[in-house]
């Protein structure tokens, strides 16, 4: 805050220090001041005075006239204000530069600040003058609007602009939330004279969010002479303390704290009978709560009718008979359409509809100038539309968008009884149906906000080459969208047109980790082509290049090159070079098996013919897990896929079968997804169990991996594997394989509606610890059912069956039918005496419980 600023002029009486003067006694006049009893101020100033006779106890009797001479002219009294201050200069001759201030200052309170800030445009004003004038502002001026825009100073005045920014927070502040980034104001210092009102903006700010203890400590910031002192005594009252307070204040406090403790009654007395759900009590608990609120906060009517009108929306209640309990429909504003957006959103089954209100909103809220028609406001509403919209299965989406356009209603009923200005922004039915494509979603916050952040969404949405060639337009110099065109190059077999991309991009980050392996992968492909088409030369330079590049020493990547260069042996070279080739990748692997592994895969990506011979078992003392993880971890590098030999696979098997808490090598979940790809279930079963007994750490891939092998096997272990890994997965922040588990459930042609497999809830540490327990018990590989099994467990309609097809009892979904699916599962939480539903992602206090098939029948529900 800023400092107190002494007045001008020569001291009349020797200096004291302040602490002659009582502290008690002088807070005791500030506070008479604060609360607009300046008359007992003055005789209490007049005592000390009488007392100390110095130079502090002077000052403090001139502040007390000062504010009397202030009331006096605020009251009209000007003959009487005058007289005294005329009394005041003649008696004290120190006051007569702050008498003539206030002077200046009266007038200003008639509109006119010009007389007192002028002197401010002269840079040889003193700096004594200059500090009075600012102890003056922040002691009498309270109109933030009248000196932001005074004409004695130029708009680029400090004084000024700080003034301007106050004025605008301030109706922010007292009007809307705020953050507490947007009151930081790091260009009004604590020096300056408005650094007073910078707390008072923080204070109300927390006073609003129910933060007292905040608020208190702002209030505590501010100074006791500033002219916003006085609301600091009106938010006190406003917080319970027992303050005296000027009868403006009251008047203040009054107003904002009237009757809120009613309203807040009737409100929540409101949500009891809604949380019931019986139409005539809500009814007439929203006559009773609009009429309070009418009375007592007539500004907060609307946004109450808009609140109710959701809330009747989301609990499907008569809209007819609530409107005319509101007293009318509500206002379907900007306000109105965001509201109800946020309301629906949450519900699964309702996407496309809660994406058209939010482009209700969007044309609204362009239509109020909540923001403009260009800009990353509207960028982030379009770029929100497309998430709720990825919340679908992708393979299914179009289809369930033809079949939701095909019976849109419209939202013609929503504007019934609205303004006429609210009925022009009606848009036809089944006009336009872009929100429902997360594509041109995406499309849009890219021309409406083209940033590189923005592209990247929108490419990783279609994988298209011309989103990445309009990617590359727009940024020039970003290196990703060229990585991206030299990948579809590469793979329309466009080598050369691939090299000139990565040459660009080299030329942008030479020196970036990605760069660099985009080039090495790049002269692999060209060398691996020239091998194919037995160009032998253009080989030859293509391995030298390759065996130059820095990046190819990291790693094992310099055995891949060898294992090229072996392919060239046994294609143009004699037998004797083909064999020191084959050694070099052993030497360089340290490992026969990795090495036969590693060159039988080179060999099909060059398609050799020449056979490439498996040894029928290792060397004796050879680990095979890491030796078979190390090849497989070295094709996963270079971008190629590996097959695993019959023989080493059935090798594996024993090898980790012979100890289950064998400890888990880097490449182990490497090897377990070249088995589930080479449709190896027994390796890959083998693997999980290994992976599942090692690191907790990896358990979250572990457990993906067994939930793929158990899909054809073990529904229920499919679908309790795949809930694990996920929270384990969410919990251990791993966004590549959360990204992986939900690519997977999409491509299971589920049904999109069902909340136990595709949207999933959170699960609690129990029941993770139980499932782990569970599946690390599970040794065996289990056996494929039979189809006749199969079929019989599809017709079966008994309990078991059903629950195992993942539906409710007969006798249970026939009651959800006829009695709706709310009121059954309420009944099943009574019968099962556990007082509420539980909220999807959100734990319970208490004991974790076990999860049982109540639950499952109560999530169908």
């Amino acid at each position: 805050m800023s400092a107190s600023i002494p007045g001008p002029g020569p001291a009349s009486l020797p200096p004291a220090p302040v602490s002659e003067v009582f502290s008690q006694e002088s807070a005791n006049v500030w506070t008479l001041i604060a609360t607009g009893d300046s008359r007992k101020a003055v005789d209490i100033a007049k005592r000390v005075h009488e007392r100390c006779k110095n130079a502090a106890s002077e000052n403090l009797l001139i502040d007390a006239y000062v504010a009397r001479i202030s009331a006096l002219f605020d009251r009209s009294l000007h003959v009487e204000a005058k007289s005294l201050m005329e009394l005041v200069r003649r008696r004290y001759p120190v006051s007569r530069e702050r008498l003539r201030q206030l002077a200046a200052l009266l007038v200003a309170g008639k509109g006119d600040l010009d007389a007192l800030l002028q002197p401010l445009n002269d840079p040889s004003l003193p700096s004594e003058k200059q500090a009075a004038i600012y102890r003056s502002i922040r002691i009498h001026v309270g109109d933030l609007g009248a000196l932001a825009g005074c004409g004695a100073l130029p708009a680029e005045h400090p004084l000024r602009a700080a003034a301007s920014v106050l004025a605008r927070s301030f109706e922010d502040v007292t009007s809307r939330p705020v953050e507490d980034s947007a009151l930081a104001f790091p260009e009004i210092s604590r020096q300056n004279p408005l650094a007073s009102w910078k707390m008072l903006l923080r204070s109300i700010a927390a006073f609003y969010r129910r933060d007292d203890e905040l608020c208190r400590k702002c209030l505590a910031a501010i100074e006791p002479d500033s002219a916003v002192a006085r609301l600091a005594h009106a938010l006190r009252a406003l917080m319970g303390e027992k303050i005296e307070l000027s009868p403006a204040a009251l008047a203040l406090v009054t107003q904002v704290g009237k009757n809120s403790d009613a309203l807040r009654s009737m409100l929540q007395k409101l949500e009891q009978h809604l949380h019931r759900g019986n139409l005539g009590p809500i009814l007439k608990a929203i006559r009773e709560t609009v009429a309070e609120c009418m009375q007592s906060s007539p500004d907060l009517l609307e946004r109450l009718r808009q609140h109710i009108c959701v809330r009747a929306l989301v609990d499907r209640l008569d809209q007819r008979r609530v409107h005319s309990a509101m007293g009318g429909p509500p206002l379907v504003n900007a306000y109105f359409w965001r509201l109800m957006a946020r309301a629906i959103e949450r519900q699964p089954q309702s996407i496309f509809f809660a994406c058209g209100l939010w482009e209700e909103f969007r044309r609204h809220a362009l239509h109020e100038n909540w923001f403009p028609g260009q800009g990353p406001e509207l960028a982030a509403l379009y770029l929100h539309m497309a998430s709720l919209l990825n919340r679908l299965p992708h393979d299914k989406l179009p289809s369930l968008r033809r079949e939701y356009t095909a019976g849109f209603p419209g939202l013609a009923e929503f504007y019934s009884g609205q303004p006429p200005e609210i009925q022009a922004l009606k848009m036809a039915t089944g006009k336009d149906f872009y929100y429902l494509d997360p594509s041109a979603l995406l499309e849009r916050a890219c021309e409406t906000d083209p940033c590189a952040e923005n592209f990247s969404q929108w490419f990783n949405q279609i994988r298209s080459e011309p989103v990445a060639w309009r990617w590359r337009i727009a940024f020039p110099k970003d290196v990703q969208p060229l990585l991206h065109l030299m990948e579809f190059a590469e793979k329309r077999g466009a080598l050369q047109k691939s090299f000139k991309f990565m040459k660009q991009a080299e030329e942008l980050d030479g020196l970036s980790p990605v760069v660099r392996k985009a080039r090495l992968r790049l002269l692999m492909s060209i060398a691996i082509d020239h091998l194919r088409r037995n160009k032998v030369r253009k080989v030859e330079l293509d391995l030298a290049e390759i065996e130059a590049l820095p990046q190819v020493q990291q790693g094992d990547r310099l055995a891949f090159v060898a294992a090229l260069r072996w392919v060239s042996c046994v294609k143009w070279g004699s037998e004797a070079e083909a064999l020191r080739a084959r050694d070099n990748v052993v030497r360089l692997l340290n490992s026969a098996v990795a090495a036969e592994i590693l060159l039988s895969s080179v060999a099909g990506i060059c398609k050799l013919a020449h056979p490439v011979q498996t040894p029928a078992s290792p060397s004796a003392g050879e680990p095979l897990v890491p030796a078979v993880s190390r090849a497989c971890l070295l094709l996963e590098d270079m971008g190629f896929g590996v097959e695993i030999p019959p023989q080493i696979s059935t090798l594996l098997i024993q090898e980790l079968a012979a100890d289950t808490a064998i400890p888990e090598t880097h490449g182990l979940a490497a090897v377990g997804e070249v088995a589930w790809r080479m449709n190896d279930l027994a390796l890959a079963y083998t693997v999980s169990t290994a992976g599942l007994a090692g690191n907790p750490a990896s358990q979250a891939q572990f457990l993906f991996l067994r939930a793929r092998i158990l899909l054809s096997r073990d529904a229920n272990r499919h679908d309790a594997c795949l809930s694990a890994a996920s929270e384990l997965a969410r919990r251990n922040r791993e966004q590549d394989l959360l990204d992986r588990i939900g690519k997977w459930r999409e491509q299971l042609e589920i049904d999109w509606l069902d909340p136990m497999v595709n949207l999933g809830s959170a699960l609690s540490t129990e029941e993770v610890n139980r499932i782990l327990d569970r599946e690390k018990k599970q040794h065996l590989f289990p056996v494929k059912m039979k189809a006749a099994k199969m079929r019989k467990r599809r017709k079966c309609d008994c309990p078991a069956c059903r629950l195992e097809r993942g539906e409710m009892p007969r006798a249970l979904e026939e009651m959800a039918d006829k009695y709706g699916p709310d009121i059954v599962a309420q009944a099943l939480e009574e019968i099962l005496g556990r007082g509420g539903t539980r909220e999807r992602g959100k734990r319970r206090g208490g004991p974790e419980r076990e999860f049982n098939d109540f639950d499952i029948f109560r999530e169908r529900l």
